[in-house]
């Protein structure tokens, strides 16, 4: 059973507007390192929760990261791009004011985030802890106009489409926990901070422009010299049962890691979500 006493929720003011998170109750009180958490895409603050719950001696900060959970959606005319979300990660870190840097800890897309904010800001974290994440996606060069092309049919798709409804909060937790590949608990905690409740149904909270394709991401070169900068001690937390793309990025980047460990342990991607005692072991070893 999650303690969710130990949490309350937060709004961090940035430039494109409110983001949400879940902070360690403690957390103005307390002098314990400052964790920060990213997710993974479609995922929310919550994820982090049996985490936050099993490694209590930190301060914790949750974000949703905007377009997910209690966060702001960008304007009608824009859409997420990756880069957006580092800049927006490192306004997150300068509001917070800090005394010392935070420890970044990121599972899937939030790692990747990481990642680069690492390389490009070796200033601003102390630590980086990457869950079931590994690398960065780069760009296919060559299948590169059939993906700029599906990119922009997945945008132009959007004009025939409405956000989702469910008639109750339980087939959203089941819609959930079949697209994820997690359990029910674990999916019953990511849609209870990702729905609402609007027009007669359950709607969920994450901007239906997630959902579009990216038509431009970094390429070999850039993604080798933005790893090959991280300057700080990493940590690399691998599901045995995770994502194959992990996997195969961590070879592939592995040589441009100055300063990491790799550990693998059981478990599917959301590894820290469905059982958290081997990924906050391992943090835990890391970071005390």
């Amino acid at each position: 059973m999650l303690n969710l006493n130990n949490l309350k929720s937060h709004f961090i003011k940035i430039s494109g507007g409110e983001v949400a998170a879940l902070k360690s109750a403690v957390f103005d009180s307390n002098t314990a390192p400052t964790i920060i958490a990213l997710h993974g895409w479609l995922d929310n603050a919550a994820s982090f929760t049996p985490l936050i719950n099993a490694l209590p001696q930190f301060n914790w900060i949750a974000i949703d990261l905007p377009g997910h959970g209690h966060s702001f959606h960008r304007a009608n005319n824009s859409y997420y791009h990756f880069i957006d979300w580092v800049s927006d990660v490192i306004e997150v870190i300068d509001a917070l004011n800090l005394p010392q840097p935070p420890i970044l800890v990121g599972h899937s897309l939030g790692g990747m985030l990481g990642t680069v904010l690492a390389g490009l800001y070796p200033d601003k974290i102390s630590k980086l802890i990457l869950i079931d994440s590994a690398g960065l996606v780069i760009q296919d060069d060559a299948n590169a106009l059939v993906n700029i092309r599906a990119a922009m049919n997945s945008r132009l798709d959007l004009v025939h489409k409405k956000p989702r409804h469910h008639e109750d909060i339980n087939a959203a937790i089941k819609a959930r926990q079949k697209a994820g590949g997690i359990s029910l608990d674990s999916a019953k905690i990511l849609v209870e901070r990702n729905t609402e409740l609007k027009d007669g149904g359950y709607r969920w909270r994450t901007d239906i422009r997630l959902r579009t394709g990216s038509p431009v991401r970094v390429n070999l070169t850039a993604a080798q010299q933005i790893i090959a900068a991280i300057e700080v001690k990493t940590l690399i937390i691998l599901a045995t049962d995770g994502y194959e793309s992990m996997q195969t990025n961590y070879s592939k980047f592995q040589s441009f890691y100055r300063n990491h460990k790799m550990v693998e342990v059981s478990g599917s991607h959301h590894c820290h979500l469905d059982d958290p005692s081997e990924t906050s072991q391992q943090i835990a070893e890391f970071l005390l």
